[in-house]
């Protein structure tokens, strides 16, 4: 069975223009996020997905692999599903990973990987929700799962109602069989998925099992440009 890495990359972002090209000390922020995930041990290839033409150039130029998927998309799951068509081989699994988070942990990725090929439909990760703060902000994604750890509910609500300790903060890498990516792209967007704004509802409103992963915090991403400073300490610290 064959895996790939996909790292969504767009240039247009309200809050930071520009992003997957900032530099986060003297590299471009989406080199970082690509050479970490070159380190998976079970993925066999890794490719940025983006339509714009300074980033493809960049990604290019750094000898990094790129995929151009044309039309306009209402999610990451249909720009990569949109992409599956443009590697160079068939791939079974696919695991979408987050631009915007340099110090991505690999060991996480490669889990994920393990559990495509244990037979999960999709797979995620999710981490301890550690204040009240969070669980109340409709920013953080909770998620509350079965004895078995798939997905039972992802919500911006903090659920289970007054149970925090029941919930789980959601981390947005996702795992997909490409046989289940290549449906979802082709199933309309669900209620639940609309209403809480969150597209892996439409895999659980279709009947799909999400595995949930626990790992132990949730990954440092780079959502605006002072971000940035913030990410460059801790990569200091890894030296």
């Amino acid at each position: 069975m064959k895996s790939v890495i996909v790292i969504p990359a767009r240039w247009a972002s309200t809050r930071f223009p520009g992003k997957p090209l900032a530099p986060i000390a003297g590299i471009s922020l989406i080199q970082r996020v690509y050479e970490r995930a070159g380190k998976s041990e079970r993925a066999d290839s890794v490719y940025v997905a983006t339509d714009d033409d300074r980033i493809a150039a960049h990604v290019t130029g750094f000898g990094g692999r790129v995929v151009r998927p044309e039309g306009i998309f209402a999610t990451g799951t249909d720009r990569i599903a949109a992409a599956l068509p443009l590697f160079d081989k068939i791939y079974d699994h696919v695991v979408n990973v987050q631009g915007d988070e340099p110090l991505i942990d690999v060991r996480g990725i490669d889990r994920v990987i393990s559990a495509l090929e244990d037979g999960a439909d999709m797979v995620t990760l999710a981490c301890p929700i550690e204040s009240d703060e969070e669980y109340t902000s409709r920013d953080v994604v909770k998620v509350v799962t079965d004895l078995a750890g798939n997905a039972m509910y992802f919500s911006r609500a903090a659920i289970p109602y007054g149970s925090r300790s029941l919930a789980l903060r959601h981390i947005g890498l996702y795992g997909y069989q490409s046989r289940v990516l290549r449906t979802l792209s082709e199933t309309a967007p669900s209620l639940l998925e609309v209403a809480e704004s969150l597209e892996q509802l439409r895999a659980l409103q279709n009947g799909f099992r999400i595995k949930v992963l626990h790992t132990d915090k949730p990954h440092l991403g780079v959502d605006r440009p002072e971000d940035v400073l913030r990410i460059e300490s801790e990569i200091a610290k890894l030296r």
